[in-house]
């Protein structure tokens, strides 16, 4: 009789390059589970759409191998117990976390099962490289990414692994909660989302593909372009794992490889670069589990914040009266996503323009992103913050009014996300409260009514920012 496997499935949500689910197929029959734990879910985070959609996909897709998709609701380490211990289960089978909470619970579970005489295998499903290996020659973490980079370009990135060629379920009928019953959908926000994106691993290839036979060959020099939207928008899929990091990182090997692409060497490989960075920010959520909640820099607890709820909500409604955050905040709320240019500008005007610590800024995005990746999100608020180990410069603090000008000339993507501005001329779009009487009359434009004044002055804020940041280098 061949073995019986119980496969959890998590932010790992595809069949292709899943290596819990491809060894499991391997070595016996399987049973795929997805436990849902409401209490640490909160009802209304944008991401329970993407996690609904997906495993709606998911289902979908193990049924044409004949093969359920159990469903289950509650405390993830009573759950898989029970449920191995009433299938007589001879293993279980998943792919390794990286928070710190994820990894106890990881750890509790295996303990538990080992106990019982069930065995716990244990894969890597989310990362290129061994993280747990990789150390600069004192044997210390390496804090500095290009370093981090430089050394990873050394290493061999773990090979994806395809679609298991045949799926054998268990020989019993195991009950499932309906996916409704996991209540991940709550209101109407979620509509939105529907004209924007299609979850899952379908979706995902859909999304890539593009991407791979055009924007990848210019990436370099168009990602930031905000009017032509040459970037992947690969994150959502990559934080539920309908696709996996390896997959995509193979394929632009194999473009690499191509000679006619050699041209385009440079183009792919900043493209790269940005995966590498996503391993970066695994890395120091692994060897700083505090990294989501606290500062690196030990000095910023004696920062003096401003927390002011008045300020924060202007900010998460794009109302600042600086139009490239406003647009990005409105972009946000409307399709769960935001491009990464406008987020360092976002970020560091709620940072250091409005004072607000960054936390209220990760979790504002944790509620509104699809993309949510604790140690992404993470790496991107201490990096524009000042707070990370390896991070930008705290005297960098980013003109919103000139970014704008930088990477969204004309203000179509202004325009698209702030309506209210569209008969703005461009020469005053970053700025509307340098247009004249006449020319904001002319666009409909009444500031402080229709739009926001500025909520600060860039160069006043700049400066009191400046003098915080002074004011602790040395605590």
């Amino acid at each position: 009789m061949s073995k019986k496997i119980i496969v959890l499935f998590r932010n790992d949500l595809r069949l292709t390059d899943h290596p819990a689910l491809w060894h499991a197929a391997n070595t016996g029959a399987i049973l795929p589970v997805y436990i849902h734990n409401a209490q640490l879910q909160a009802q209304d985070k944008a991401q329970n759409y993407w996690t609904y959609y997906s495993l709606q996909h998911l289902q979908t897709t193990l049924r044409s191998y004949n093969m359920p998709l159990i469903l289950r609701q509650g405390e993830v380490i009573t759950e898989v117990l029970q449920l191995a211990l009433d299938t007589q289960a001879d293993a279980v089978y998943f792919n390794e976390r990286f928070s710190e909470s994820e990894r106890s619970e990881d750890e509790q579970l295996t303990t538990l099962l080992q106990a019982q005489d069930i065995e716990v295998k244990t894969f890597y499903g989310d990362s290129l490289f061994d993280l747990t290996a990789i150390f600069n020659q004192q044997h210390k973490p390496y804090a500095i990414f290009t370093s981090f980079y430089k050394r990873c370009l050394q290493e061999h990135a773990r090979k994806p692994l395809g679609s298991p060629a045949t799926l054998k379920a268990f020989p019993m009928t195991v009950a499932s909660l309906a996916l409704e019953q996991l209540q991940l959908l709550h209101g109407n926000w979620y509509v939105k989302f529907n004209n924007y994106w299609c979850p899952g691993e379908d979706g995902a290839m859909e999304q890539w593909t593009p991407f791979l036979e055009s924007n990848v060959f210019d990436y370099k020099d168009k990602r930031d372009d905000l009017a032509k939207e040459k970037i992947s928008k690969m994150s959502p899929f990559l934080a539920a794992g309908n696709i996996s990091i390896r997959s995509l990182w193979a394929t632009c090997q194999e473009l690499l490889d191509e000679e006619d692409n050699a041209i385009f060497a440079q183009q792919i490989e900043s493209f790269l670069r940005q995966l590498i960075w996503r391993e970066f920010s695994i890395y120091q959520l692994l060897h700083f589990p505090t990294f989501s909640t606290v500062s690196l820099r030990s000095n910023f607890q004696h920062f003096d914040w401003e927390p002011h709820a008045d300020r924060l909500d202007a900010w998460k409604r794009g109302q600042t009266g600086y139009p490239l955050v406003d647009a990005g905040m409105r972009e946000l709320w409307e399709t769960g996503y935001m491009h990464n240019r406008v987020r360092m500008v976002a970020a560091s005007f709620l940072v250091k323009h409005l004072l607000q610590p960054w936390q209220e800024g990760y979790a504002w995005f944790e509620h509104t992103l699809l993309d949510f990746n604790a140690a992404n999100n993470a790496m991107g608020w201490q990096w524009v913050s000042g707070t990370g180990i390896d991070s930008a410069p705290y005297f960098r603090i980013f003109n919103p009014s000139l970014q704008g000008e930088k990477f969204d000339t004309a203000g179509t993507y202004i325009k698209k996300w702030v309506p209210e501005l569209a008969q703005l001329p461009s020469k005053y779009i970053h700025a509307p409260h340098t247009a004249p009487a006449t020319i904001l009359e002319q666009a409909g434009i009444t500031l402080g009514d229709n739009y926001p004044l500025p909520m600060v002055d860039h160069k006043t804020a700049r400066a009191r920012a400046l003098e915080r940041y002074n004011a602790i280098k040395k605590a």
